[in-house]
């Protein structure tokens, strides 16, 4: 059965106005620990959408209704969006302010431990999802994280975030922002900062600019692994102390000899001297793969 769309202007909530008054109104004070900002830049709002690139077969998945302003732009974009907000004050207020689009879901949750898939798989007649979210900063890297173990629930995903979030997320080797943040969402996407956004764009003003991601997931990941929690392992120890050498940095970490760990890594044509925030995707796979080979117990010994 089709579903019918409203045209309802969603942009009329995207204004500064607009959530002073409704504020005001149902006295509510923006959460600085939920990380509460709501976007009040149409133009912007419209760019997000656009970047999207929802079609009318389409389904959407937000993360944050706030007011409704991006959810019910992206409403009138595709077949359905299911909308999660924790706040149990905004997401009562966000079901009487979004009543006209038959199509929005609106569901109150944590959506760090909200059942993503169950959410999905109730909408029948989707053919594709995609995540669109104004990540509440607050909690913007753990939502991160929390998407890419989803990922095959979506084909793409596009998020505004912290500029400097956004930075590490594209952050090549030997970049002031490169870390574990960085090789986790370049294993499993693509990612590209698309534009930025001054604090003004949203009420109440974050302290920094923001910056819109896209993420197209990839059908495998970048590099092959054999083991993904060692791998990770190894590449967290070498990150998170980025400006030891890789022998001091995997010795403290996981106790190995200096010399086997200098033989280890010369057999594989990886200077010893090197520093963990030098090493590529691909020289990180490598390393987490001949320390296994060296040691097939390793993975498991460290998973316990």
């Amino acid at each position: 059965m089709e579903r019918k769309i409203s045209i309802a202007d969603p942009f009329k909530l995207c204004s500064i106005g607009t959530v002073k008054r409704l504020l005001l109104e149902h006295k509510i004070h923006p959460s600085k620990v939920m990380g509460q900002s709501f976007i009040v830049n149409k133009s912007a709002l419209e760019r997000i959408v656009n970047a999207a690139e929802l079609k009318p077969n389409e389904g959407a998945f937000e993360v944050g209704t706030g007011f409704g302003a991006l959810t019910a732009a992206l409403a009138q974009k595709c077949q359905v969006i299911v909308s999660l907000e924790k706040d149990k004050r905004l997401f009562s207020l966000a079901q009487s302010l979004l009543s006209s689009f038959q199509n929005v879901v609106l569901v109150c949750d944590d959506a760090l431990i909200a059942n993503w898939k169950k959410m999905l798989e109730m909408q029948e007649g989707i053919e594709r999802w995609k995540f669109i979210s104004n990540l509440p900063y607050s909690i913007s890297k753990p939502l991160l994280m929390r998407l890419l173990k989803e990922r095959q629930l979506f084909d793409s995903a596009v998020v505004t975030v912290q500029h400097e979030v956004a930075q590490r997320i594209v952050a090549k080797p030997n970049d002031e922002g490169y870390s574990i943040l960085s090789i986790a969402v370049q294993f499993y996407a693509e990612p590209c900062i698309l534009f930025k956004l001054p604090p003004t764009s949203f009420y109440p003003e974050p302290e920094v600019w923001s910056s819109v991601v896209k993420l197209r997931f990839l059908p495998q990941p970048r590099v092959k692994v054999s083991d993904r929690q060692w791998f990770f392992k190894v590449a967290e120890a070498v990150l998170m102390q980025r400006r030891k050498t890789l022998i001091n940095a995997l010795h403290i970490r996981f106790g190995f000899d200096k010399v086997l760990l200098k033989n280890l890594l010369q057999s594989c044509g990886i200077d010893p001297e090197r520093r963990g925030e030098t090493l590529s995707l691909e020289e990180l796979a490598q390393l987490a793969e001949i320390l296994l080979q060296s040691n097939p117990r390793i993975s498991k010994r460290l998973s316990n």
